[in-house]
Order: C-alpha cells, then sequence, then structure tokens
C-alpha cells in the first residue's frame, strides 16, 4: 500500500501517523519525502513500532556506528541515509524499549537539530533576499509600466513588419525581465516558511524538553 502524504518538519505528528496505519495490520517499507510504503502484515500479536529520529554525520564511519548502535538495542533502520537528516528505524524485539531515546531532553534534542538546520537555510534565503534588493540585480516590474521592460530605442515609435520584427526580438529578454522579479518573491517566500517552521520547530524541542 502507497499512502502519500507531507509533514514538512513536524516529526511528532508524522511518528504518530506511520503507528496509526501500522496498528490497522501494516508494517513500514520504504519511506520517500512524501511517500510512504506500507505491506499487510499477518503477525498482528506484534506489530513493528516505528520511531523517527533526526541526524547527519559527517562521515559514513560515523553513520555506521550509528545503526549498529541501534541495531543492538532492537532498532531496525527501515529509511533514511547519511546526509538526509531523518532517520526510520522500526522495533525488531517484542521485550526492547519501546523508545529509541534515553529521556524527553535526547528525544527533544532531534527538533534541536532539526531547528539549527531551518535557521540556516533562513539566513541563507535572507541574505540573498537583502543581496538582490540592494544591488538591484533584481526587481519587482509594475504591471502599469510593463513598456519599459522592452528597451530597444525608438520600439514604440516604429511600425509595420520593422516594429514586429524589433517587438519578437525584444520579447524573450522582456519576457526575462519581468521574472527577474520573482526571484525577490520566492526569496522571501522561502525565508518566511523557514522562519515559521523554525519557530514551531523550536516551541516543540521546548516542549518536548520540559515533559
Amino acid at each position: 500500500m502507497i499512502r502519500h502524504k507531507l509533514f514538512f518538519t513536524n516529526i511528532t505528528r508524522e511518528e504518530n501517523w506511520i503507528n496509526r496505519i501500522i496498528a490497522q495490520g501494516y508494517r513500514l517499507e520504504n519511506v520517500i519525502p512524501g511517500r510512504y510504503k506500507f505491506k499487510k502484515t499477518t503477525h498482528v500479536s506484534n506489530l513493528p513500532l516505528v520511531r523517527i529520529d533526526y541526524r547527519t554525520f559527517s562521515s559514513l564511519e560515523d553513520f555506521t556506528d550509528y545503526l549498529t548502535v541501534f541495531e543492538d538495542y532492537g532498532w531496525h533502520h527501515i529509511a533514511g541515509n547519511r546526509s538526509g537528516g531523518i532517520q526510520y528505524f522500526e522495533k525488531t524485539h517484542a521485550d526492547c524499549q519501546e523508545e529509541i531515546f534515553s529521556g524527553s531532553i535526547s528525544k527533544a534534542n532531534r527538533h534541536r537539530r532539526l531547528f539549527n538546520l531551518e535557521i540556516v537555510l533562513f539566513a541563507a534565503n535572507l541574505s540573498l533576499l537583502v543581496i538582490s534588493i540592494c544591488s538591484g540585480l533584481f526587481y519587482l516590474p509594475s504591471f502599469s509600466t510593463w513598456r519599459d521592460l522592452y528597451r530597444t530605442p525608438g520600439l514604440w515609435q516604429m511600425s509595420g513588419g520593422q516594429f514586429a520584427l524589433a517587438f519578437l526580438f525584444e520579447t524573450p529578454f522582456a519576457i526575462g525581465r519581468a521574472f527577474s522579479g520573482t526571484a525577490i518573491i520566492l526569496f522571501f517566500i522561502i525565508a518566511a516558511c523557514f522562519c515559521f517552521f523554525g519557530c514551531k520547530t523550536f516551541y516543540r524541542y521546548w516542549k518536548e524538553k520540559k515533559l
């Protein structure tokens, strides 16, 4: 069974959603961002619980050691990679612990690590936005002055075939100038999104840390 769903940065909500489907008699086989593959299982008395961590690694050796520790404690790695961040684990033994974290602070730290990434991405997009505005590299054209996008001298005084050829020649460049303004809007939207998700992630970190 394939299910599609986006959780963005809400690890807790994603984890709960996965385990609700598992409780219906399925097990999680694989995860691609936004796409979850489940398989029907006949072992309904021992449904494999899933837990999610967020962690990146600078080397393959560190990643391998990380997975080995979880395997030793009865947790099988389902999905995730060294640089992907989100790691999915499946409980393999009925007698192993229900959680992959040693305590509330350890569990909350997954949100802190995700928050750090979101802050870096927010700062990067905010910097690009400021640079774009200050340098004049991109601008927001006005629809009331769309003719200003056409910079061929004397274009609007031409007529007939001469005007048609000059207009068609200049149009691709005019379109490029018009859409260059969307870069500012794009940087602003992305920066705002990372700021919004960062605030929510930090709140979840603070909330779990207090438990």
